[in-house]
């Protein structure tokens, strides 16, 4: 995982990270492929109170994700090859 950007105020942290790895376990229902995926983006809230956190809030590219561990040939056929992220200048 990459620290992209990190922003505090007050009580909150706000993370945005990009996250790489191969798919060797089940996940979201999929068996593993071992096909990798690099730069899904991931953005994470924290609120911390006495120097813990106490509440997290997770966004991710699940899409993007699922896209590129699946095998080429199966997400042609699903149409997610060409999903894509929209990236802010």
């Amino acid at each position: 995982m990459e620290t992209v950007e990190l922003i505090a105020e007050s009580d909150k942290v706000v993370g945005r990270f990009t996250c790489s790895a191969t798919h060797l376990g089940e996940w979201l229902g999929q068996p593993p492929t071992g096909c990798r995926f690099e730069r899904v983006d991931e953005v994470w809230i924290f609120r911390f109170r006495d120097g813990r956190i106490v509440h997290a809030l997770s966004l991710e590219d699940t899409l993007g994700a699922t896209a590129a561990a699946r095998p080429r040939r199966l997400a042609w056929r699903t149409g997610l090859a060409l999903s894509r992220t929209a990236r802010m200048p």
